[in-house]
Protein backbone atom coordinates (compact mmCIF):
# COMPACT_ATOMS: atom_id res chain seq x y z
CA UNK A 1 0.00 0.00 0.00
CA UNK A 2 1.86 2.93 -1.25
CA UNK A 3 -0.64 4.84 -0.12
CA UNK A 4 0.74 4.95 3.24
CA UNK A 5 4.52 6.14 2.27
CA UNK A 6 3.07 8.97 0.29
CA UNK A 7 0.50 10.41 3.16
CA UNK A 8 4.07 10.04 5.24
CA UNK A 9 5.76 12.15 2.63
CA UNK A 10 2.87 14.76 2.92
CA UNK A 11 3.01 14.81 6.51
CA UNK A 12 6.56 15.31 7.15
CA UNK A 13 6.66 17.65 4.16
CA UNK A 14 3.64 19.65 6.28
CA UNK A 15 4.93 19.52 9.74
CA UNK A 16 8.48 20.74 8.38
CA UNK A 17 6.20 23.65 6.76
CA UNK A 18 4.15 24.33 9.68
CA UNK A 19 7.33 24.79 11.99
CA UNK A 20 8.89 27.55 9.53
CA UNK A 21 5.22 29.16 8.53
CA UNK A 22 2.48 28.71 11.56
CA UNK A 23 -0.73 29.42 11.05
CA UNK A 24 -2.99 30.63 13.39
CA UNK A 25 -6.12 27.98 14.15
CA UNK A 26 -6.26 24.93 13.72
CA UNK A 27 -5.81 23.03 10.09
CA UNK A 28 -8.99 21.95 8.93
CA UNK A 29 -8.33 20.56 5.39
CA UNK A 30 -5.00 20.20 3.04
CA UNK A 31 -5.81 20.91 -0.46
CA UNK A 32 -3.59 18.35 -2.75
CA UNK A 33 -3.41 18.46 -6.44
CA UNK A 34 -3.10 14.85 -8.07
CA UNK A 35 -1.90 13.85 -11.20
CA UNK A 36 -4.17 11.45 -12.92
CA UNK A 37 -1.07 9.21 -14.03
CA UNK A 38 -0.33 8.54 -10.16
CA UNK A 39 -2.51 5.82 -9.38
CA UNK A 40 -3.68 5.31 -5.57
CA UNK A 41 -6.38 5.17 -4.08
CA UNK A 42 -7.63 8.12 -2.57
CA UNK A 43 -9.77 6.30 0.55
CA UNK A 44 -6.44 4.47 1.39
CA UNK A 45 -4.70 7.93 1.31
CA UNK A 46 -7.45 9.16 2.99
CA UNK A 47 -6.93 6.65 6.09
CA UNK A 48 -3.48 6.42 5.99
CA UNK A 49 -3.99 10.57 6.68
CA UNK A 50 -6.21 9.53 9.60
CA UNK A 51 -3.69 7.53 11.46
CA UNK A 52 -0.56 9.21 10.65
CA UNK A 53 -1.73 12.21 11.97
CA UNK A 54 -3.23 11.15 15.40
CA UNK A 55 -1.43 13.41 17.75
CA UNK A 56 -0.13 15.71 15.34
CA UNK A 57 -0.91 19.34 15.01
CA UNK A 58 -2.95 18.19 11.61
CA UNK A 59 -4.78 15.74 13.31
CA UNK A 60 -8.34 15.48 12.73
CA UNK A 61 -7.84 17.25 9.12
CA UNK A 62 -8.89 16.22 5.86
CA UNK A 63 -7.76 15.80 2.48
CA UNK A 64 -9.21 17.56 -0.75
CA UNK A 65 -8.01 15.83 -3.38
CA UNK A 66 -8.00 17.84 -6.69
CA UNK A 67 -7.67 15.45 -9.76
CA UNK A 68 -5.24 17.32 -12.35
CA UNK A 69 -5.82 15.75 -16.15
CA UNK A 70 -2.64 14.67 -18.08
CA UNK A 71 -1.00 17.43 -20.55
CA UNK A 72 1.84 16.41 -22.73
CA UNK A 73 4.12 18.65 -25.47
CA UNK A 74 4.86 17.11 -28.60
CA UNK A 75 8.88 17.04 -29.38
CA UNK A 76 7.83 17.17 -32.74
CA UNK A 77 4.96 19.86 -33.50
CA UNK A 78 5.62 21.33 -30.72
CA UNK A 79 1.37 20.60 -29.65
CA UNK A 80 1.09 21.34 -26.05
CA UNK A 81 -2.43 20.80 -24.19
CA UNK A 82 -4.50 17.52 -23.40
CA UNK A 83 -4.34 14.23 -24.73
CA UNK A 84 -6.60 11.72 -26.64
CA UNK A 85 -7.76 8.74 -24.57
CA UNK A 86 -8.25 4.89 -25.46
CA UNK A 87 -11.67 3.09 -24.31
CA UNK A 88 -13.32 -0.39 -25.69
CA UNK A 89 -16.18 -1.76 -24.53
CA UNK A 90 -16.18 -3.58 -21.42
CA UNK A 91 -13.15 -1.46 -19.75
CA UNK A 92 -13.75 0.48 -16.52
CA UNK A 93 -12.16 3.52 -17.51
CA UNK A 94 -10.35 5.31 -20.13
CA UNK A 95 -6.88 4.99 -20.59
CA UNK A 96 -4.39 8.10 -21.78
CA UNK A 97 -2.75 7.86 -24.37
CA UNK A 98 0.71 9.96 -23.98
CA UNK A 99 1.55 10.52 -27.76
CA UNK A 100 0.91 13.79 -29.59
CA UNK A 101 -2.69 13.75 -30.61
CA UNK A 102 -2.19 16.14 -33.67
CA UNK A 103 0.84 14.48 -35.41
CA UNK A 104 1.05 10.79 -33.18
CA UNK A 105 4.67 12.21 -32.36
CA UNK A 106 6.48 11.67 -29.16
CA UNK A 107 5.18 13.58 -26.25
CA UNK A 108 6.59 14.68 -23.00
CA UNK A 109 4.26 14.54 -19.83
CA UNK A 110 4.29 18.51 -18.66
CA UNK A 111 1.58 17.62 -15.94
CA UNK A 112 -0.76 14.63 -14.42
CA UNK A 113 1.93 13.03 -12.67
CA UNK A 114 2.45 15.19 -9.38
CA UNK A 115 0.90 14.49 -6.02
CA UNK A 116 1.79 18.23 -4.24
CA UNK A 117 -0.03 19.77 -0.86
CA UNK A 118 -1.16 23.44 -2.68
CA UNK A 119 -3.20 24.88 0.10
CA UNK A 120 -4.42 24.39 4.04
CA UNK A 121 -8.27 25.56 5.08
CA UNK A 122 -7.77 26.78 9.03
CA UNK A 123 -10.59 26.60 11.50
CA UNK A 124 -10.71 30.96 10.99
CA UNK A 125 -11.79 30.29 7.52
CA UNK A 126 -8.29 31.45 6.10
CA UNK A 127 -7.14 29.65 2.79
CA UNK A 128 -3.19 29.48 2.91
CA UNK A 129 -1.08 28.37 0.26
CA UNK A 130 2.26 27.59 0.11
CA UNK A 131 5.13 29.87 -1.26
CA UNK A 132 5.14 29.38 -5.44
CA UNK A 133 1.76 28.55 -5.81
Amino acid sequence: MHEYSLADALLAGLTEYLRAHPVAGRVREVHLRKGELLILSAEALAEAWRILTEGTEVAGSELRIEAIPVRVRCLGCGYEGPVRYASEEGWHFAVPVLACPRCAGRAEVIEGRDLAIVGLSVDDGVEVSPPGR
